[in-house]
């Protein structure tokens, strides 16, 4: 019996080896290196128009648009049938609910909140007790894409969305990330799903090509969003007294960078392992456009593509 038993056991292990040897395969050729190639499909909308205006604009990101401000259209739009991970281009999101319910000029003392962010973030240097102002920590995401003013002023606006200041970081966060998907509908988004307000998550946290367009277009609308989404960098002293130099994380608004574009203006980077990202505006002073680029494998293509295609519409 207990010879049985042991056999048993041993065929148990082996067929349980077998299992988990399959499911390592499976998880390799799905959530390895190509874990961005299986993406699930996009809610679409019904009502952007798309007019290939020259052949010639053309990029290696796995997604991408171009859209044409003035005509109201895209030129491009490579890969809308998959969702997109929009990782720190969230930040534009999380600025614009933001605004909705704090004043530019409130000081803000950060809270236990700004721990809240993962491993490797990109961070303003912004700490629990340190005061800044709403404005400054809309810098502080936009010119070094700090996920800890991401969570200061989500923490902040939540607090102000539940109407109580009592109530814990984790729930004012809570509060504020419901309060991005409930916006998000009111402006027409209708496939994305918002799970934190720096965008550093997994695959819960993702959007669409046309609804990151939306989200696009009304930060360029916004005249606080884009004075600081131009800066290539700025020397700022908080409230409480700390100076910082912040550097953007967009290589094309730096002259001395290799990737400095004079037709870029803006927006917002956004990095996840090997899935790179960035959201430009870009004009001549007569036409003006926005362009997107999503999951490209490293950091410094997405700005060669970038200045790439701004050339290619402007000269």
């Amino acid at each position: 019996m207990k010879s049985l038993t042991r056999n048993g056991a041993l065929a148990i292990s082996g067929i349980c080896a077998v299992l988990l040897l399959i499911i390592a395969v499976i998880t390799v050729k799905f959530f390895g290196d190509n874990s961005f190639d299986a993406l699930p499909a996009a809610t679409l909308h019904d009502n952007f128009i798309v007019v290939s205006k020259d052949d010639s604009i053309s990029t290696t990101a796995r997604q991408a648009f171009v859209y044409d401000i003035e005509a109201d259209c895209f030129i491009l739009l490579k890969g809308e049938e998959k969702v997109i991970y929009p990782a720190s281009t969230t930040k534009l999101m999380t600025a614009l609910v933001a605004l909705r319910y704090l004043s530019p000029d409130e000081i803000i003392t950060c809270g236990e909140e700004v721990s809240f962010i993962e491993s490797g973030s990109s961070i303003a240097y912004v700490k629990e007790g340190m005061q800044l102002t709403v404005e400054m920590l809309i810098e502080g995401m936009l010119i070094p894409s700090g996920n800890d003013a991401a969570y200061a002023i989500a923490a902040a606006a939540g607090r102000r969305i539940a109407n109580d200041d009592s109530i814990s970081s984790e729930d004012a966060v809570e509060e504020f990330v419901a309060e991005m998907n409930r916006y998000g509908k009111e402006i027409g988004l209708c496939g994305s799903s918002f799970c934190v307000p720096d965008g550093y998550y997994g695959d819960e946290h993702y959007s669409t090509l046309e609804d990151m367009l939306i989200i696009s277009r009304l930060a360029y609308e916004n005249e606080l969003i884009m004075k600081y989404a131009c800066m290539p960098s700025h020397k700022v002293t908080y409230e409480s007294g700390e100076q910082n130099l912040w550097l953007s994380t967009n290589y094309c608004l730096d002259s001395a960078s290799e990737y400095y574009s004079p037709y870029i203006t803006g927006l917002k980077t956004g990095s996840l392992d090997d899935y790179y990202n960035i959201i430009c505006t870009a004009t001549d002073g007569n036409d003006s456009y926005i362009i997107g680029l999503f999951g490209l494998e490293n950091k410094d293509s997405r700005y060669a593509q970038a200045q790439k295609i701004a050339n290619e519409l402007f000269e």
